[in-house]
């Protein structure tokens, strides 16, 4: 915002030094700015009802309808009847200087609304529609009715900053100088409390709007030959409406795509569940029963494998039935306590929250856990667990217990379950890193940079 005011500030200043700077006469020009203007603003009002429907927010709605009364007010009053041959007409430009104005009213209204829910329907996007309507025909029937208006100023006025024209006019400029001002702000404090990037858009364009209005009540060149700062001002606010857009549009779509994922995840999920899981649950519940029976311990391996392959069709079913934007924290807690509650160890959770990571990380570091937790069990007789995760240096996650402990470098090469976690963690990008010694219980750990 600081930046856009800068740069808005700087054009005005440039054309109070020198006044035919940025000056060009071209009357179609204010039909295509107006052309455009309409366009955009349609566009996003189209897009900001489509958020009203589905996140049922007042916000959303009033933005609809603001941008809904802009964008009319644009075709109807200033586009029209310059294609007929009017661009200069004393109704449309009261009565498009006014809409705007309106619609300015409702757009700064939507930045200070409380933030509450209303029940989504279509009947409540009609009602809205149509006191919108009914405003817009109240002005262009009002300004009809007017005789004798006076336009702004000459059309063939040589343009330089001069306050010129009618009081009307100028006190509007000024309105509407003070309306996206305060809008702006309202905005931005907005998009700090909900973290919405379409209202940042909309704050750093109602900046640029206000000094439209400023640049307008210097030089009111909407009634004019000539296409001036205010109007390249103007039409900034309306291509960052549309810069905004873009964004929201990019961002629902990669929301539906994320969702369509997740549900054939979820589909792959049940298919494992229903099929290989319940197989394996069923071998490894009858190869304990043989091993039972069996004297010998030619069965141990058997039951082992069996057991880990019904673990891993566990893990996998776990993470397709995740979130694809799940806190690492919430997933390496649910994979311990998981893993924990089969293996029949005490579980103690040390997770810094807020540490963001790739999918593609937290689904290695997720299986890395996995495998800790169950080796303290199986293998080191642990009856304590610790699990900690840190994010001062990088990622940093740790698994600690208090079982027998083994000698590092016997096991060196010998363990698939500690080998799987090295490659892992190389994968990753990172190093794991084994402290244990007999006796003394075992802690592995994995830095990511």
């Amino acid at each position: 915002m600081i930046a856009f005011a800068a740069v808005a500030a700087g054009l005005t200043l440039i054309v109070s030094v020198v006044p035919s700077a940025l000056a060009y006469r071209a009357p179609e020009g204010h039909v295509a700015i107006e052309t455009a203007a309409a366009l955009v603003s349609l566009l996003v009002a189209f897009i900001m009802l489509g958020r009203f429907l589905r996140s049922a927010q007042m916000v959303d709605l009033i933005l609809a309808a603001a941008l809904g009364v802009i964008g009319v007010s644009n075709l109807l009053f200033a586009v029209l009847p310059a294609t007929a041959g009017h661009p200069f007409s004393h109704w449309g430009a009261w009565s498009a200087t006014v809409g705007r104005l309106a619609g300015g009213l409702i757009f700064c209204a939507g930045a200070y609304v409380r933030d509450r829910e209303v029940r989504p329907t279509r009947r409540h996007a009609l009602r809205v529609g149509a006191v919108c309507v009914a405003l817009l025909a109240t002005i262009a029937i009002a300004f009809a009715a007017a005789a004798n208006l006076p336009l702004g100023i000459d059309p063939e006025l040589s343009p330089r900053p001069r306050i010129v024209g009618a009081a009307g006019v100028l006190v509007i400029q000024i309105l509407l100088m003070a309306v996206y001002a305060l809008a702006a702000f309202g905005y931005a404090r907005r998009t700090e409390r909900t973290g919405d990037r379409l209202l940042g858009w909309f704050a750093i364009g109602s900046v640029i709007y206000a000094f439209a209005g400023l640049n307008y009540f210097l030089f009111p060149s909407l009634v004019s030959q000539w296409v001036y700062v205010g109007d390249f001002l103007r039409l900034g606010f309306f291509i960052v409406l549309l810069l905004g857009a873009a964004g929201e549009i990019q961002r629902y779509q990669r929301r539906l795509a994320d969702a369509a994922a997740l549900e054939e995840r979820r589909r792959l999920a049940r298919e494992l569940h229903d099929g290989l899981a319940q197989e394996l649950a069923f071998i490894a519940t009858q190869s304990r029963w043989l091993s039972r029976q069996a004297d010998s311990g030619q069965m141990d391996p058997l039951v082992v494998a069996a057991e880990r392959a019904l673990d891993e069709s566990r893990s996998a079913i776990s993470a397709l039935t995740r979130p694809l934007d799940e806190p690492l924290d919430a997933a390496l807690a649910q994979a311990a306590e998981d893993v924990a509650g089969r293996v029949g160890v005490r579980l103690r959770l040390d997770l810094e929250e807020g540490i963001e990571v790739p999918s593609s990380t937290r689904e290695g570091l997720v299986r890395i856990v996995r495998e800790a937790v169950s080796n303290t069990a199986r293998h080191g007789s642990a009856s304590c667990v610790t699990v900690q995760l840190l994010g001062v240096h990088g990622v940093t996650v740790s698994v600690e217990d208090d079982g027998v402990g083994f000698d590092p470098a016997e096991r060196d090469g010998r363990g698939f379950g500690l080998t799987s976690m090295r490659e892992r963690a190389r994968a990753l990008g990172g190093q794991l890193s084994i402290s244990s010694a007999p006796g003394a219980g075992t802690k592995i750990e994995v830095v990511i940079p």
